[in-house]
Formats: C-alpha cells, sequence, structure tokens
C-alpha cells in the first residue's frame, strides 16, 4: 500500500497500491446488510477517475472492494478495473 485516504483537490482515493509494477487506485465501500457495490455510483465513478487523473502518475487501474458485514462476519468482494 503506497498510500490510503489521498486527498487530490476536493476528491479521494481510499486506498493507493501497488500491483507489481502497476499503480492501482481502490475505493472501498462497507455496508452492513445489502450490496455496499449499490453506493458506487456512477457521479462517484466519475470523481474517483477525476481524483487519479489528477495525480503525478495516474493509476493503470481502479478497482472497487466491497466489504458487507453481518452477524456472521463479512464478506470482501476485490473487483478489478472498474474504472
Amino acid at each position: 500500500m503506497l498510500g490510503r485516504n489521498v486527498a487530490v483537490g476536493t476528491d479521494e482515493i481510499d486506498l493507493l497500491v501497488a500491483w507489481g509494477s502497476l499503480l492501482v487506485a481502490v475505493e472501498v465501500k462497507t455496508r452492513v446488510g445489502g450490496d455496499p457495490g449499490e453506493e458506487f455510483t456512477a457521479g462517484k465513478a466519475a470523481r474517483f477517475r477525476r481524483a487519479g487523473r489528477a495525480l503525478p502518475v495516474p493509476p493503470v487501474r481502479y478497482d472497487l472492494v466491497t466489504v458487507r458485514l453481518s452477524r456472521g462476519g463479512a464478506q470482501v468482494r476485490w473487483l478489478p478495473g472498474i474504472g
């Protein structure tokens, strides 16, 4: 992990990670019950990509991680290349 909660102007990237030689921006959405991916709206996706493009070295990939919490624990999904 290279950074977390990276502020870029009025936008933010939750995580910047090195995936091998690739720079990847990651948005993390967490929800108790329901699908956290529903919170990743078209507007949020646009702001996410805009933040990445504003970095000195833009990410080559944009990923979404969803975390669904329940009494039974947490279900984590990593969705590469969503942006």
